[in-house]
């Protein structure tokens, strides 16, 4: 079932988020991964991902996304995760 991610992570920086893309790779998106965008918030960063499935996302943070995630030293994510039940496209 395809999801949304809000991601908070309190305590969290640019510099950290920039840490952890470069160290990612290409490709950018995970498999899986059909969306993701991020921005900086008043007390940390935001990221909001869509995957095709919980799992998706799960596997990319074994394989790829924790490792970096602890590198940076960025803090503990608050995760919500939401069932998508529309999506539109220009």
């Amino acid at each position: 079932m395809p999801v949304f991610l809000l991601i908070n992570i309190p305590g969290a920086t640019i510099e950290q988020y920039d840490q952890v893309d470069e160290g990612i790779g290409e490709p950018r998106l995970g498999e899986g991964q059909t969306y993701h965008v991020a921005g900086k918030t008043e007390d940390g960063l935001c990221v909001v991902d869509v995957w095709e499935s919980r799992e998706h996302f799960d596997r990319f943070l074994d394989e790829r996304l924790g490792e970096q995630l602890q590198r940076a030293g960025v803090p503990q994510p608050e995760i919500t995760e939401v069932p998508i039940h529309n999506e539109v496209r220009d």
